[in-house]
């Protein structure tokens, strides 16, 4: 089985491109092979509506350049920006790891809250959250005010900002789980340690989304074709520069 999760932009150096690769090959099946795919366009970071819908576009050429090689694919942002052109593309499982964590959270608990970066990445979080239908499942967003370059700077500091963040909002009929709104988030592998201090179940992204992936490519599951229909070649062939 081969994976590959695709980095919607340029922000990523590649000492932290190969890091990423590092930890999806160590939690990923025996026999699961991952690849970190880094595109040539698209934005630093995404902290606005702007960037996401940037980010939407920048990888789809490379997707369909690949689509051959391997059997799931993932969107290396939490937004999952061109979620429906992606799977529109191709036939093989692409997976957006926002929506695959709601799922999981929802099954999980009966309302979690979700962390996100910035205050300007609450609306469109919450956009997000309409889209796929999990309003009434979802406490709040959080923001934890660090923008996303600086996230993986430090450890500690990431881990005491979203707890003085989330103390007032975990409870009983508050929300009982916590879901990290950013793949930065997830892969400073926090979710255990803050699992065990919060005493809630954390969602992890970078987790769900590979093991999603890997579910879906191991059972031949995949997108419909009716919900997702494939665009004709012939039109949009001068889009993939083909």
């Amino acid at each position: 089985m081969r994976i590959a999760y695709i980095v919607p932009g340029v922000g990523l150096d590649d000492e932290e491109l190969i890091r990423r690769q590092e930890i999806l090959r160590s939690l990923a099946f025996k026999g699961t092979e991952v690849d970190v795919v880094s595109v040539s366009e698209g934005p630093y970071t995404i902290e606005s509506g702007f960037e996401e819908e940037y980010a939407a576009v920048s990888y789809l050429r490379k997707l369909y350049e690949v689509k051959d090689l391997y059997d799931a694919f993932i969107i290396g942002c939490f937004g999952d920006p061109g979620l429906r052109a992606a799977r529109e593309l191709v036939s093989k499982p692409v997976i957006g790891p926002g929506e695959a964590s709601y799922a999981i959270a929802s099954l999980i608990s009966s309302r979690f809250i979700v962390l996100t970066p910035l205050r300007s990445t609450v609306p469109i979080t919450w956009g997000q959250i309409n889209m796929y239908g999990y309003t009434d499942r979802v406490y709040d967003i959080i923001p934890i005010d660090i923008r996303v370059a600086d996230i993986q700077k430090s450890r500690e500091e990431l881990l005491k900002l979203i707890k003085n963040s989330v103390k007032e909002v975990l409870g009983v009929g508050k929300a009982e789980a916590v879901v990290l709104g950013c793949m930065s988030m997830g892969f400073s592998m926090i979710d255990l340690d803050l699992s065990k201090e919060l005493q809630v179940p954390v969602v992890n992204p970078v987790k769900v989304s590979l093991k999603l992936a890997e579910m879906l490519a191991h059972i031949h599951l995949t997108h419909s074709k009716l919900s997702y229909p494939t665009p004709p070649l012939d039109k949009i062939r001068h889009l993939l520069h083909l």
